[in-house]
């Protein structure tokens, strides 16, 4: 048996199928993996050998360290596309992250530290000004947030037998091939890639659309650096939240707005920095000790 360890969002369901449908040791699978949203969890596990077993270690708690191992990991430029496919995609529902009203509900795994935190009770629906916040909290402290603590864990514990499988591998073609093919090696899992497989990752890019703009909140922070004035709406509340992030943590002196309205274009970023009152500069309470 080979574990594949994995945080939710990070892929593993996918990576599981790829390796069961393809090794010419375990049973065919003609079946799409896809949901309607694009997570990997169509299949029963009655539909797959037992050949792989897909794990989280952090909730589970680990295999044997003598079974083989595939690990994914996550570098802090991967936290954002990752922090939009989570929101978006828990509980296989279409979380929408441009509404002003975020629909919470049991797959949604920090209520309670949102709840903690701000000391509200959440009654079903949380305002895009609070979420949008506290998702800035994670950005501004990117080794502690919460992906990467756990991916700390992951990276620390000994394994015999183990490939690691960068997260970013996922969204590039020539890299997820080459990973697959390392791991079929390693594992001797006599892989039989062909024009199918191709198919099948290609259908798993096409249902990630936040992978299109995986870089449009970075875009935007180079144009507000360049004093460029773009329009910048159409942005869900994890990319504003990014945005805010850098706002906060490039101006120590300044606090984002907290409103459910986000700025319109960079123009207004610029002017809102720029005209921020000095008698309201003082020492940002959220920012972490090395950077505050």
């Amino acid at each position: 048996m080979i574990n594949i360890a994995f945080q939710g969002s990070t892929h593993g369901n996918f990576l599981r199928h790829m390796l069961d449908r393809y090794s010419s040791l375990t049973p065919t699978i003609n079946m799409t993996p896809f949901t309607k949203i694009g997570t990997a969890h169509n299949l029963q596990e009655e539909d797959y050998s037992n050949f792989f077993k897909r794990t989280h270690p952090h909730l589970w708690g680990w295999d044997p360290v003598d079974q083989p191992h595939i690990v994914i990991t996550i570098e802090p430029e991967d936290v954002l596309l990752l922090q939009r496919i989570v929101y978006i995609r828990a509980g296989d529902k279409a979380q929408d992250l441009q509404s002003n009203n975020i629909i919470i509900d049991k797959s949604f795994n920090d209520a309670e530290s949102i709840e903690k935190l701000y000391g509200i009770k959440i009654n079903k629906v949380l305002p895009r000004f609070i979420l949008r916040d506290f998702c800035k909290l994670g950005f501004s402290d990117i080794q502690n947030h919460g992906l990467m603590t756990i991916d700390k864990t992951y990276r620390e514990k000994k394994l015999d037998n183990a490939r690691y499988f960068p997260v970013d591998s996922f969204w590039d073609q020539t890299k997820f091939f080459e990973q697959i093919k390392i791991i079929g090696e390693q594992f001797k899992l006599d892989l039989k890639l062909d024009d199918s497989s191709v198919a099948l990752y290609q259908e798993f890019i096409d249902l990630l659309p936040q992978l299109k703009t995986r870089y449009r909140a970075r875009d935007i922070i180079t144009a507000i650096k360049e004093n460029k004035d773009i329009d910048i709406q159409g942005l869900d509340l994890i990319e504003e939240a990014y945005i805010y992030s850098w706002i906060e943590t490039t101006h120590k002196n300044i606090l984002a707005p907290f409103t459910n309205r986000f700025f319109a274009n960079t123009k207004e970023i610029i002017d809102y920095i720029h005209w921020y009152p000095h008698f309201y500069h003082g020492m940002n309470p959220t920012l972490p000790k090395n950077i505050g």
